[in-house]
This record gives structure tokens, sequence and C-alpha cells, in this order.
């Protein structure tokens, strides 16, 4: 039962319904008690709170999932869909943080997020968290000034598996957003935004299917 409520608060974030994440993800926590799904539904609430800008709530949020999650074994598979580990409240902080507007945060956690992941070859043992950690770092890029920057990160999370693309184009989105807003003028922001719209129509049609 959490873990229909956390698909409830999942929905309801790439929805952009974050009043309802929220009373979802508190109305599981109380079913789920400790464990991942316990954890999950914890950090589902930060990012309700960290979409509607409020730094108190997001971050208490965000300890408390620490905390709990401090309080669990270290999980066996955590690769595994159901299971929540210390890198992925370090994706999900990620997350809050850009959201916050706190770009310092957002960086040192991106940044940790493509580390952990990065395999001896250059690629990445978990493509949508990193695609994910590049589009946050390109955010906090654009709203630095370095639109050289922004894009390069942005253009590179397109370029993971296609399973993930899925997620990510409510969080591309976002970047485009920024870019729009600060470089309309620039051919490599209408570049991006190219792509981002192409993306989004190859979702619509049903070419890229949800992961």
């Amino acid at each position: 039962m959490g873990w229909a409520f956390e698909l409830s608060a999942w929905f309801a974030l790439v929805e952009g319904r974050y009043e309802q994440l929220i009373e979802f993800a508190q109305a599981g926590q109380s079913i789920a008690g400790t464990g991942s799904a316990g954890v999950q539904l914890i950090l589902q609430e930060a990012k309700g709170w960290s979409r509607l800008g409020d730094h108190k709530q997001a971050d208490a949020a965000l300890n408390r999932g620490a905390d709990m999650l401090g309080r669990m074994p270290v999980p066996d598979h955590p690769e595994h869909h159901f299971v929540f580990d210390h890198t992925k409240w370090i994706f999900y902080a990620s997350s809050c943080f850009v959201w916050l507007g706190d770009n310092d945060r957002t960086e040192e956690h991106a940044a940790e997020v493509i580390a952990k992941h990065a395999r001896p070859d250059g690629t990445s043992n978990a493509p949508m968290r990193t695609a994910q950690a590049r589009i946050n770092l390109g955010i906090v890029a654009a709203r630095r000034g370095q639109l050289d920057q922004a894009v390069a990160y942005g253009e590179g999370a397109f370029e993971y598996e296609r399973q993930s693309l899925t997620a990510l184009v409510s969080s591309s989105a976002d970047l485009d957003n920024i870019l729009q807003l600060r470089y309309r003028g620039e051919q490599l922001a209408r570049d991006f935004h190219d792509r981002h719209l192409h993306i989004r129509r190859l979702i619509e049609s049903g070419e890229l299917g949800r992961p």
C-alpha cells in the first residue's frame, strides 16, 4: 500500500499537482513505516515542498529521509527498483535543491551522482540518474550565465538510452524554460528548444514509452 501511494505521488509530481503530491506522500508514510517505501515517500514529499518553494519543509523532509535511511541496513541489491539507498537520496536531493534555487548544493549533489554511477569506460550504470543530474547541472550553468555549458549538459543528457527520455523530458522542460527566458535570441538556446520539443513529440506520439 505504501508503494501504491508512492506511485500516486509520482503521477502528481509529473503532472504538476504538488499539493496532492504532498498529501499522497504523507498518507503513504503513515502506512509504509521504516523501509524503502517509507524513505521514498518522504523524499517525494520533499520534492513537493521543493516545487512549491518551501525551503524549510523541504529541508526537514530531506533530513527525515536521511535519518530513516541511516537506520536501515545497507541493501544487497541497491539497483532494484523498490530499494532505496544512499545514492538515490543524493539523486533526489539534487532535484530538490535545483527547484529550490540552491545552486551550490545542486552542483555538489549532481556531481556526486554522476561520479558514483560512472563506469571505467565512461558510461553510466544508472543512465536515468546521470541524465537527470546533467540537466540539473545545466540549469545551474544557465543561472550563472554559462550558456555553452548549460546546453552541453542538456544535450549530453539526451544521449542516454531511449527509455530514460520519457521521465527526463519534464526536467528538460525546466532547463528549456530558463534558456528561453534568458537566452531567447541565442542559436544554442533555440537548438536545445527544438531538440526538447522533438523528444516531447516522440513521447506524445507513442514512439517513446514510459520506462
